[in-house]
């Protein structure tokens, strides 16, 4: 990962290799929040902070989620 910090912006640059690592993680935090949510032993603060948290980092990857394969993947360019 390189990371370029410039003026205006931050530019992190990810292997393909790195990428997939982000987009597994990202899908297992997505598979924890949504058990938690189903057993409703958290705070409702921190649950919704953690599906803020989850939406940032989609947004950030520039992922979807699929739905047939219940997994987050890349955009479509």
């Amino acid at each position: 990962m390189k990371v370029k910090h410039l003026k205006t912006k931050t530019t992190i640059e990810l292997t393909p290799e790195e990428t997939n690592q982000w987009i597994e993680t990202i899908n297992t935090f997505d598979k924890i929040v949504d058990n938690t949510v189903e057993m409703s032993d958290m705070y409702l603060s921190d649950l919704g902070k953690l599906q803020t948290t989850r939406w940032k980092l989609t947004q950030l990857f520039g992922l979807s989620y699929n739905r047939s394969e219940y997994k987050y993947t890349k955009d479509k360019a």
